[in-house]
């Protein structure tokens, strides 16, 4: 079940819209079947003091974008930066598009059960639909470390 939602627009002086992350290169995976620890750990974790030099915002995000392929998404683990004058090597520096995006908070214990709460129930009464031009992103702060810790996930959305 869906514990908080609610619909914003990220204008230009958003900590989200026509920001960048910074992340390694992205790896394509199933959501549903991806192992999120592995993927942190093994590509994020070494290159995390490169990118936390960056940063202008000290929460992390997961961005989803989508593929030609309807199950599989390029997923990042990453932050937030702005202007980046030289990127370092090893690392991508892929575009946050602002825009409306749905925003559901939740623990990182029930995470993947928000996301399909999302999909299974309040997407399709919500009046709106999924923008897949555009990536999902989760946003943890710089604390969480446990499942109780909060997560918020921005699900784009456009009207019907």
């Amino acid at each position: 079940m869906v514990r908080r939602s609610f619909v914003c627009r990220f204008k230009a002086s958003s900590p989200i819209s026509s920001r960048k992350s910074v992340p390694p290169s992205a790896e394509r995976i199933n959501p549903s079947e991806a192992d999120y620890d592995d993927l942190w750990h093994r590509r994020f974790d070494p290159r995390e003091p490169e990118v936390k030099r960056l940063a202008i915002d000290p929460g992390y995000v997961g961005v989803y974008y989508g593929t030609d392929k309807p199950d599989l998404r390029d997923f990042v683990a990453g932050m937030i930066v702005g202007e980046v004058a030289e990127v370092p090597e090893g690392l991508a520096l892929r575009a946050l598009p602002g825009g409306v995006y749905a925003v559901f908070s939740c623990t990182m214990g029930n995470l993947s059960e928000t996301w399909r709460a999302i999909f299974a129930e309040w997407l399709p009464t919500s009046g709106y639909a999924e923008d897949e031009s555009r990536p999902g992103i989760e946003y943890f702060p710089p604390s969480t470390v446990g499942p109780d810790d909060p997560a918020t996930i921005y699900l784009a959305i456009v009207g019907r």
